[in-house]
């Protein structure tokens, strides 16, 4: 009951429509006033004349409360605009006929159509409360012509005191509920436009606030910009000369075009390249842009390590250094090949933690390198020296290529040589009819319609395919000849696989012989039957040989090497065939 009467006492609020909740708010109490009102002018009016008939009035009275109770749940259900349409409606409606069914214009109950106009005014506006004021008039019109006529079902305006001030007292009361709606409103609005007021005011104070902050901020931003235009034209620049030195992997081609692309790029008079020697004790200049740098390249400039000098500073502590002014900087070297330079900068050229060089940057300008040059030409240099030890690399692998391509073709051609011995049939002849052995090179008449086809591998000739046409007018095509070689590079493959098969497995029989040896030796404790197993797994090895085994004195001169060959009698010696 108490969920229920809070619910029914609290206006619904619709938080995303303000003019909507405020609209809800005040049928929502006018609904519950009027509702009020009857309810308390039916039991009032009952036991004040202690008669409880219902009578036509009493049955209107009744009707309206249910109107207005439909009212409050359309409010509930959003339909606001409608709810208080209707609540106006059936208010007016039912006062007028209230003053119809008693004294006309001058029953309280016409009275009561300024408060149904002035509850229009708040719940629908302006356009309704003119129609209402009109329609009002028009009814007392109507009501006034009815009363003088005798239409009105009393022509006299008899009413007790208590029943006149029953009524007057209900009017005034739903006035002035209504009027300290109409107040409240008022004073919120008030309030609610003297804070936005100091909103306003705060918001405006703000904005100046933020206005000046932002030209602060623009005129940060454009000189950011600008400093980031050059700086992303630097790194532009940066990435351009990576691409470039990447693609060049022969060391002096590179080290030149990098001294030639930073002194073109960035303008700097000089550019100089600096690589340690082998033993790390000198920076060489190896590369420069300038004339008075290749000048020094030709005198074979070199700088000690830790000297006093820049260059030598960095190359002995992996650091940049930066001169601003070479007339006040103790550490810059004045080389009379440069005489011009007035700042320089100098950075290492690193290879993970290893330092494999110097990148040495000169201007004749004093305090010429900006902070977007110290913190973008490190970048650089790590570029250029990534670029440089790729480059040696690439020399290295192919140094070390040539070497392993060298051995192997020398290993193939004492394998081959090898091989060469062993072999019974020096190849095959095909005359069209059936193919032959040959033991020895064939000799092939009319050299001039011979053609020779060298079967290589690894750049050594191990074979030749020798053709002879038929016809000794026939001419061969280019079909021919890409035939004939594609199949002499097949032949050369197909070679090679069969020797090392052939040589895989006589090391696997080898293996296997060696390791059947070991078996039966490592069964046998007696040095009889050791000496025996030896020369007879020996013998069985090696067909159609004589296999002997003597044990000699370890003081006793070696057998010369006629001793062993001969098959004397001799105590101790074994034989098996």
């Amino acid at each position: 009951m108490k969920n229920f009467l809070t619910s029914l006492l609290t206006p619904p609020v619709f938080p995303d429509d303000e003019n909507k909740t405020r609209s809800a708010r005040y049928g929502h109490w006018i609904a519950l006033v009027f509702m009020g009102i009857i309810s308390l002018y039916e039991v009032f009016g009952k036991f004040v004349y202690g008669s409880f008939a219902l009578n036509i009035l009493d049955l209107i009275l009744v009707i309206l409360f249910l109107i207005l109770l439909i009212s409050l749940r359309l409010i509930r259900r959003g339909q606001v605009g409608r709810a208080n349409t209707l609540l106006i409606s059936l208010l007016w409606i039912g006062i007028n006929i209230v003053a119809f069914l008693g004294f006309g214009v001058r029953d309280s109950a016409y009275i009561a159509n300024f408060i149904v106009i002035l509850a229009a005014g708040l719940l629908l506006g302006r356009q309704a409360t003119a129609i209402l004021t009109l329609a009002t008039f028009v009814m007392g019109a109507g009501l006034a012509y009815a009363e003088t006529n005798n239409l009105l079902p009393t022509a006299y305006y008899i009413v007790s005191p208590a029943s006149a001030l029953q009524d007057i007292s209900a009017i005034y009361f739903i006035y002035a509920v209504f009027l300290f709606m109409l107040i409240g409103g008022l004073d919120t609005a008030l309030k609610n436009a003297q804070a936005g007021k100091s909103e306003v005011e705060a918001a405006n104070r703000e904005l100046h606030e933020s206005q000046d902050r932002l030209e602060e901020s623009r005129n940060e931003l454009l000189v950011s910009n600008e400093q980031l235009k050059r700086r992303t034209e630097r790194i532009n620049s940066i990435a351009e000369i990576s691409k470039t030195v990447t693609s060049i992997q022969e060391i002096r081609l590179l080290l030149s075009s990098v001294v030639d692309t930073i002194s073109q790029r960035f303008g700097y008079y000089h550019v100089g390249i600096y690589l340690m020697d082998e033993q790390k004790q000198f920076a060489v200049l190896r590369a420069s842009n300038s004339a008075g740098g290749l000048s020094m390249i030709e005198k074979n400039h070199r700088l000690r390590v830790g000297e006093q000098n820049v260059v030598g500073f960095v190359a002995h502590g992996g650091k940049s250094h930066i001169v601003t002014e070479t007339a006040t900087d103790r550490s810059f070297f004045d080389d009379p090949e440069l005489p011009d330079t007035l700042s320089e900068m100098v950075l290492p050229l690193k290879s993970g933690d290893e330092l494999i060089g110097v990148l040495d940057i000169q201007s004749p300008e004093i305090n010429a390198f900006s902070d977007d040059d110290i913190s973008t030409l490190p970048i650089l240099a790590d570029q250029v020296a990534i670029a440089i030890q790729n480059a040696f690399l690439f020399e290295r692998s192919l140094r070390l290529l040539r070497e392993a391509e060298t051995a192997s073709k020398l290993a193939s051609r004492q394998e081959w040589k090898a091989y060469e011995k062993v072999l019974q049939t020096r190849g095959y002849r095909y005359d069209g009819i059936k193919s032959e052995a040959l033991q020895e090179p064939e000799l092939i008449t009319a050299p001039n319609k011979l053609l020779t086809i060298p079967v290589r591998l690894r750049g050594q000739t191990i074979g030749n395919l020798k053709l002879k046409p038929v016809d000794s007018s026939h001419n061969w095509t280019e079909d021919e000849l890409a035939i004939i070689e594609a199949t002499s590079d097949r032949v050369a493959l197909a070679l090679e696989g069969s020797r090392l098969l052939d040589d895989a497995q006589k090391r696997a029989t080898r293996e296997s012989f060696l390791s059947d040896v070991a078996t039966r030796l490592g069964t046998s404790f007696q040095l009889d039957s050791i000496l025996r197993d030896t020369v007879e797994e020996l013998g069985k090895n090696l067909k159609g040989s004589t296999v002997s085994f003597q044990l000699v004195q370890p003081s006793s001169n070696m057998p010369s090497a006629e001793s062993q060959r001969s098959n004397g009698a001799s105590a101790s010696k074994k034989e098996a065939e």
